[in-house]
Order: structure tokens, then sequence, then C-alpha cells
């Protein structure tokens, strides 16, 4: 956006110094729903420093990456008593509110020509698993940066802008085919007052387990276009121990007896993904028309999500004269745990006003559907006007669907 800043920091990219500073803002105001009227702004300033050791004191293929980021606002989706993985400003997730919050800060390590690279340090399960660049072109915290039923499904996949402890190792086998690993610690305060807000605690004593996710994926380019396609399936063990959903410790239901609920040891979690672009808008890496889709899936018996699908479709430079505007419409659907449902229906039955997951009423499923166009209005400056409408926030049939309206701005310095 400033064009002395860009100048100045294309001689330390020269230096292998790379230092990104922008500003995020997301307001979403809504329609109608029972609080029409209510409005919350979100805002997230963040900083990156990536340096390249390569080109500054000649270790070849190492690299560190850092990023520091303030995040404060209100979040509308509160205003509705939805505690779901639903949020009409992505921005505000992690927890909100932070003045200084350290998001990350690691290492990786390119071997053999770049076919491996192993990765170490403070860092997020999700720069590298179950994600896509696709995701965060929508403003409902549903999917962006991976679906949010994983990382609000199990403790241990630590999403941005929370992170942990870990290392993974790529390799790619064939070109455009790789498989990776990793490791991490599992954190369930993570982004709380409990253990650490703002991301500066480097001590692993609140460490419940570890985090083992896999992950195999293919990036195939088709016909003379180059259309680019990233597929992937992934599943993942966290080996923390969670209490059960719906028996107690003698297999009973336990919102029948009131003993207290047992605890399970381990959770998995899968997910299979998938973009291509069907029609090249322009030879940068997004330019195009792209369908995306995908699956996760949940264990039941001691997490609230079983599974959530998606489908979209995203299109980069669809007007010449704007080759950088994008347009985007997507949906998706995620489904309760089948053993939290029955739980709830027996405290609902007993006539419990607070149930378990956070509910007034059983949950069954969450649906959205979002429509976004990002307008590129000159360097470093993008201003995205949002349309979402969610069927049963958190999850609940007796809370009337909601219509959006939302703002994003984005500014890069």
């Amino acid at each position: 956006m400033i064009p002395v800043w860009g100048r100045l920091n294309k001689k330390l990219n020269r230096y292998g110094v790379g230092l990104v500073v922008d500003y995020t803002s997301e307001s979403a105001l809504a329609l109608n729903g029972g609080h029409s009227g209510d409005a919350g702004y979100a805002h997230q300033i963040g900083v990156e420093l990536d340096l390249d050791w390569e080109k500054l004191i000649g270790w070849k293929g190492f690299k560190t990456h850092t990023v520091m980021v303030n995040r404060a606002g209100h979040n509308l989706a509160t205003d509705f008593r939805d505690y779901s993985l639903n949020g009409f400003q992505e921005i505000f997730g992690g927890g909100g509110n932070v003045g200084v919050h350290l998001v990350y800060v690691y290492g990786t390590q390119d071997l053999y020509n770049k076919r491996i690279q192993i990765s170490a340090g403070k860092m997020p399960v999700n720069i590298d698993f179950a994600n896509s660049p696709l995701f965060c072109t929508f403003m409902n915290k549903s999917n962006c940066g991976i679906p949010k039923s994983l990382t609000k499904g199990a403790a241990g996949y630590a999403t941005y802008p929370g992170s942990t402890w870990g290392a993974r190792i790529r390799y790619w086998m064939l070109h455009g085919f790789y498989m990776q690993a990793g490791l991490y610690g599992v954190n369930p305060g993570l982004n709380t007052n409990r253990y650490d807000r703002t991301g500066f605690n480097m001590s692993v004593n609140r460490y419940t387990g570890v985090y083992i996710p896999y992950e195999i994926g293919f990036i195939p380019s088709f016909g003379p276009h180059k259309l680019v396609g990233h597929y992937k399936f992934g599943v993942a063990y966290d080996s923390s121990s969670y209490r059960d959903v719906y028996y107690d410790s003698y297999g009973q239901p336990a919102a029948l007896t009131g003993e207290p609920y047992r605890w399970t040891r381990g959770k998995v979690q899968m997910w299979l993904e998938g973009d291509q672009m069907l029609i090249r808008n322009g030879w940068g890496p997004l330019h195009g028309l792209y369908a995306l889709a995908g699956w996760t899936h949940n264990q039941s018996e001691n997490g609230p999500y079983s599974e959530q699908i998606y489908a979209g479709i995203v299109n980069r430079g669809m007007f010449k004269s704007r080759p950088k505007d994008t347009f985007g419409i997507e949906w998706s659907r995620t489904f309760a745990s089948e053993k939290i449902k029955a739980t709830q229906w027996i405290q609902h039955n007993k006539g419990i006003e607070s149930l378990s997951g956070n509910a007034t009423y059983p949950q069954s499923y969450v649906m959205t559907f979002e429509v976004t166009y990002n307008i590129h209005v000159w360097s470093g400056v993008s201003i995205q006007p949002d349309y979402q409408h969610i069927w049963r926030p958190n999850l609940q049939k007796n809370y009337k669907d909601i219509d959006a309206l939302g703002l994003k701005i984005h500014t890069v310095l």
C-alpha cells in the first residue's frame, strides 16, 4: 500500500528478510434472527517475519518463520448464543481481544533438493494439514483456515492463532505427490486465561498428550492451461483422555444416573478434501475458477461433532478488467455427535435448561451459506462485501435462521 515501504521490502528480500505488516477488519450486521440490527466489529493487526538463512549466513535450505497478531472486537455470533464452530467473523477466532499474541515461531529445513522438508518449533497444525489457500476467501469461521469441526472436535488440532510445540516431515515421492506426518503437543487450555492467552508461554506443563496427523496429497496440473488441483486425505490420532459424552464409568447413560461421565482414551479424526481449477483466468496460482468440496469425521463418543461437509466455488479474475477480484460461494453443514444428542434429549426430557455442549435444546446440525466478492481497490488494499445465511445457529432448531451482511477490509503495507 505504501510504495516507499514496498521498495524497501524488496531490498530486504534480496538479503533474505521478508517482513509483512497487515490489517484486517471484519464487520457483520444481523438482519433478522431475533437480533435484527445487532452488529459486530473485529480486527487483526499482523506482523510476519520470514528469514532465509541461506542468504543471510549461507545455511542452505534453512528458513525461520514468526507471526504475531493483535486481535480485538466483538463476536456477533455470541449475541445469538451460538457457541459452535459457526461465526460471522473468522478473524475473531482463537480467543480474540488480546494485545499481542505470538502465533508461531518455527524453522524449516529442506533436504535432498527439496524432496524432504522438516519443520520444528511452536506452530499450529493447520498450517500444514487439512488446509487450503481457498478457505479464507470466505468470512464465516466454519471453514476459514480449516474445517472448524477438526479443531472444535479435538484439542490436539491446534489452529491459527493457537500453537503448540511440534514437528512435521514432508516427503515428495513423485512430482505432485507427497506424504507428510507430524507430532504436536496437546494443550486443552490453548488461547485461554487458564494457560496461554498471549501465546508466549513456552512450557509444556499443561500438555495432556500428543497429536499425530498423517496426510497424503496430490497436486496435479492438467492440460496446456495448467489447471491445478489439490487433493488430500488425512488421518490423525489425539492420545489425550477425554470425557465420554454419553456413558458413565458403569456403561450407563450418565444423564440418567447422575454419575460422572467416564474417561475415554484418544480420538481419531479423518478428512478428505479437494479443489480443482476448471478455467484459468491468468497465470497467478489462484487466478481461475475453482470447485472445492470436502468431508471431515470425528469420533462421536467423546466430542461435540461427528461430521462436516462443504462445497463451493471460487473465481479469481473472472473479469479481465478486474484480474485480482475474487468471487466465492460456499455451503457447509456440520452434524452434532449422535452420543451428545442422546445425552441432550435425556436432559431435555428431565426439564434441564442448560444442556451439554453449551446448548439450550438438543442439537442436530448447523448449516451455512455464504456469497462474497473481494474487490481489489489498489495495491495493498481490498474491500469485501459479504452475505451469510445460517440455519440452526448453535445446531439448534429452536433458534431462528439468521441473515447477515458483512464487510471485510484488508490492507498490506
